[in-house]
């Protein structure tokens, strides 16, 4: 008898999510079927709901950040991207984002998460061949050739933070890491921005500063390295929010490197103003089209002689970076997903982090969200 899996799908721009069912397919040689425990629901998707990504195509079935368990291996299929043996019953970390490895941006530039042909779980639409390939079901089709995967014994509710949490890790590496003994501020304290207070720190920051809220946000952030937290719900005048950091700065100079993590356009302008002379700033937050910040070009980058890096995802390295540190739990890690909900229930998720200030069911605060498709 064929396994019968279930998915969320999404019909269209603002559109509904159908549960539908689908025949779980034999695996090929070289792919294999993942029975999903959890999928976290990014901020991405959320714009992805909102058509703030034009690359998209509808029907689609989201859900890019995903762990599981092997259900059924096609012939070939024995380590994972470290070497490490793995077989059925296995939990496995999927990298989303499969690279071809033979245009410009993956064999001269050496930039992959620019691929040109790249196919990505939870972004291709929902028609064949890539039926049953975002996270937001029960099963996905791990089909797509060089995928990159890890087997880990980290629970669940910790091993879905992986990609989200190695888009910072990707973050530092190109600003060229943290300064020992600098002063990093961190904008917005979501799951990236909390992963990047955290890893900040790691890295050897002397100060972390963490802006953003709601408070649930920002009492882990303290607990994951944050020095000094600013709640936007309560400093509402950027420029107060700017005196405030700079207060916190040696000699009132700003900061040594600023991360965008927010999402918010409004936060560029903001961010490059927390800058001392000669920083970094790091754009984390945009990975979607939400619109246009007011930037004087004069005062905020060239004056200032700001050194600003964007970021565009991850790539197999930074998740393995990713999991080496998550893997130790030496900070609590497992305290950012804080609602686990059934596949019914993603348009709440949605609604909760983009039109109910990441509150979930009335006044219950939302730092991460994850989908566990079999409740």
């Amino acid at each position: 008898m064929p396994i019968i899996g279930k998915a969320a799908v999404l019909d269209g721009v603002e559109g509904n999510f159908h549960i539908k069912e689908y025949e779980v397919p034999e695996p090929k040689a070289g792919e294999f079927i993942l029975r999903t425990e959890y999928a976290g629901v990014c901020g991405t998707d959320v714009h992805i709901y909102y058509g703030h990504l034009n690359t998209i195509e509808y029907p689609i079935i989201l859900g890019h950040e995903f762990c599981g368990i092997i259900e059924k291996l096609g012939q070939g299929v024995v380590e994972d991207s470290n070497g490490r043996p793995v077989k059925e019953g296995d939990r496995v970390v999927i990298v989303p984002g499969v690279p071809c490895g033979n245009c410009y941006y993956c064999k001269i530039s050496k930039t992959p998460t620019r691929c040109a042909n790249v196919k990505a779980y939870g972004f291709m639409p929902d028609q064949a061949p890539h039926l049953l390939s975002g996270g937001f079901s029960q099963y996905v089709h791990i089909q797509y050739r060089g995928t990159s995967f890890f087997k880990t014994d980290m629970e669940p509710h910790i091993a879905v933070l992986t990609e989200p949490l190695s888009i910072c890790i990707h973050g530092f590496q190109r600003a060229g890491g943290v300064r020992f003994g600098s002063t990093v501020v961190v904008q917005g304290t979501g799951a990236i921005g909390l992963g990047a207070v955290a890893f900040a720190k790691r890295s050897g920051a002397a100060k972390v500063i963490a802006v953003g809220g709601p408070k649930r946000r920002l009492e882990l952030a303290r607990e994951l390295g944050a020095d000094v937290t600013i709640d936007i719900e309560e400093i509402r005048d950027p420029k107060e929010r700017i005196q405030l950091v700079k207060e916190e700065t040696k000699g009132g100079r700003g900061a040594d490197m600023v991360v965008e993590c927010s999402g918010f356009p409004a936060s560029v302008p903001e961010g490059l103003s927390y800058l001392r002379d000669s920083a970094s700033y790091v754009e984390l937050g945009h990975f979607t089209d939400v619109g246009t910040a007011n930037i004087n070009p004069h005062w905020h980058i060239l004056r200032n002689n700001a050194d600003i890096h964007g970021v565009w995802g991850s790539d197999v390295e930074h998740m393995e970076m990713t999991l080496n540190i998550i893997e130790k739990m030496e900070l609590p890690y497992d305290k950012l997903v804080t609602q686990t909900l059934g596949l019914n229930r993603i348009g709440d998720a949605i609604t909760a982090m983009s039109k109910k200030g990441y509150r979930l069911d009335g006044e219950d605060q939302v730092i991460k969200i994850a989908i566990n498709p079999w409740i």
